[in-house]
C-alpha cells in the first residue's frame, strides 16, 4: 500500500511531468489529451513504486523518453514533412544527418517513389537477415514498414549494426568519412550512388 507521503510525492511528479508535456512543440491530434493523461498515470506510479516514501525526481532521460513517446504518438497522425524526418533522426541519434536526408531524397525521389508511398521506406532499405529491424514485411524486394517513421528507427539500427561489426561511424562533422563508408559498404548497387549524392548536395558536402 502507497503510504500518503508516496501518493503526494507521485502527484507532485506528475504535476512536473504535466507542465513539461505541455510546452512540448507538437501539433494537436485527436485523442492526444487521453494518451497524456494515460502517460502522467504510467509516470505517477512508477515513480512512485521506484522510490517507495521518497521524493521522486523526473530525470533527465525519462523527460526526454517522454518526449520521444509523445513525438512518435503524434507524428503517426501527421502528414510526411522533412522536418519531421530531421526530429525522428534526432530523437534516433542518427549520426550524418545531412547526408541521411540526401539518401532518403536520393532513394525516394523527393519522397514520390513507390517504394515510399506504399512501403514506407525512405531509405531503399532491403528486409535484413541477420540485424534487428522494426520492418513488417518485404515490398517489390524491398523492407516494408508499418509508418515512415519506423524506416528512420531502422536505419539507426542498420548504424548500429556496423558499428557492432568494428565498423567506425566517428569525426560526424567530416561528411566526406561518411560519403566513403557509404561506398565501401557498399550502400547501394548503383556505381554511381556515392556521385549523386553528391551533386544533390550541389557541392556542400565535399
Amino acid at each position: 500500500m502507497k503510504t500518503i507521503k508516496q501518493i503526494y510525492s507521485g502527484l507532485k511528479v506528475a504535476y512536473r511531468n504535466w507542465k513539461f508535456i505541455r510546452h512540448l512543440k507538437l501539433n494537436p491530434i485527436p485523442g492526444a489529451p487521453y494518451a497524456r493523461v494515460i502517460l502522467l498515470g504510467m509516470i505517477f506510479l512508477l515513480n512512485t513504486y521506484l522510490v517507495p516514501g521518497g521524493s521522486p525526481m523526473l530525470t533527465e532521460e525519462a523527460r526526454q523518453r517522454t518526449e520521444r513517446y509523445l513525438f512518435y504518438f503524434e507524428v503517426r497522425n501527421q502528414s510526411f514533412s522533412e522536418d519531421l524526418l530531421k526530429k525522428c533522426l534526432e530523437y534516433e541519434g542518427v549520426m550524418y544527418q545531412e547526408i541521411v536526408i540526401l539518401q532518403s531524397r536520393l532513394e525516394t525521389g523527393y519522397y514520390t517513389s513507390d517504394i515510399f508511398l506504399n512501403a514506407n521506406n525512405l531509405f531503399g532499405m532491403r528486409y535484413p537477415g541477420r540485424r534487428p529491424t522494426v520492418a513488417t514485411g518485404i515490398y517489390k524486394e524491398h523492407a516494408q514498414y508499418a509508418h515512415w517513421s519506423d524506416s528512420v528507427i531502422d536505419y539507426a539500427l542498420w548504424q548500429k549494426y556496423y558499428l557492432s561489426r568494428g565498423y567506425r561511424l566517428e569525426d560526424e562533422i567530416d561528411s566526406d568519412f561518411y560519403l566513403v563508408f557509404l561506398n565501401s559498404i557498399p550502400y547501394a548497387e548503383d556505381p554511381r550512388y556515392i556521385s549523386k549524392l553528391v551533386t544533390l548536395s550541389q557541392g556542400d558536402l565535399t
